[in-house]
């Protein structure tokens, strides 16, 4: 018998933690995903996705929510560094692009430039 360990209303976020809870080994499946992304509006009154595993595994699975909610699986730490070598994202081809892209419905590539060249990394707005 399956039992509902958690529910979400944001069926991303639902697929991360079955995605945790599969990679510890638990046996875990999610109910009413697709309800929730076919009519988002219908997610308060469906009770959300439902992230069900097998009764043995229940008390393990709750341990690792519990974990991912705390943040023990973070990547990095907010408002560390980042690599030398990761490009910005900010550019002047890449506003160029945004615009293009929300104006006149035109998707164009952009260059992403990196730390190293000659622009400042960071700009106040």
């Amino acid at each position: 018998m399956d039992v509902v360990v958690a529910s979400f209303t944001d069926p991303i976020e639902a697929h991360l933690a079955r995605g945790r809870l599969q990679a510890e080994g638990l046996d875990a499946r999610l109910d009413d995903e697709h309800s929730n992304l076919a009519n988002w509006e219908w997610r308060l009154a469906i009770g959300g996705a439902k992230l069900r595993v097998p009764a043995a595994q229940a008390d393990r699975a709750r341990e690792v929510l519990a974990a991912l909610d705390a943040g023990a699986y973070a990547l990095d730490e907010p408002g560390a560094p980042a690599a030398p070598d990761a490009p910005d994202r900010e550019s002047l081809s890449s506003r160029l692009a945004w615009a293009a892209l929300m104006l006149l419905n035109l998707p164009l590539p952009w260059r992403r430039r990196r730390r190293d060249d000659d622009e400042p990394t960071s700009r106040i707005l």
